[in-house]
């Protein structure tokens, strides 16, 4: 993030220890200096229309209509298999 950037504004709120260490090692597997610099992504991204609310149900409709068609396809697939193994 940059760091030339004055920041005069501040935001806290608590984690939960093990949501703390999953967060430190976000920061480090994506070489995020902070994690006041993470925030800042996380809060960034949400606020683009990517991550509004409504785009995420969109995005979950999707994944679940997906699921539902596999889950039709592996029953089909497995009835095939099933006849092919009675003949």
């Amino acid at each position: 993030m940059g760091a030339s950037i004055r920041k005069s504004k501040m935001v806290s709120f608590r984690l939960a220890p093990a949501d703390y260490l999953r967060f430190r090692e976000i920061c480090t597997a994506r070489g995020v200096d902070s994690m006041s610099d993470l925030a800042r992504i996380a809060m960034e991204s949400f606020a683009t229309s990517e991550a509004r609310p409504d785009s995420i149900s969109s995005e979950i409709r999707d994944l679940r209509s997906q699921v539902r068609s596999l889950t039709l396809e592996l029953d089909r697939i497995s009835q095939l298999v099933e006849a092919r193994k009675s003949a």
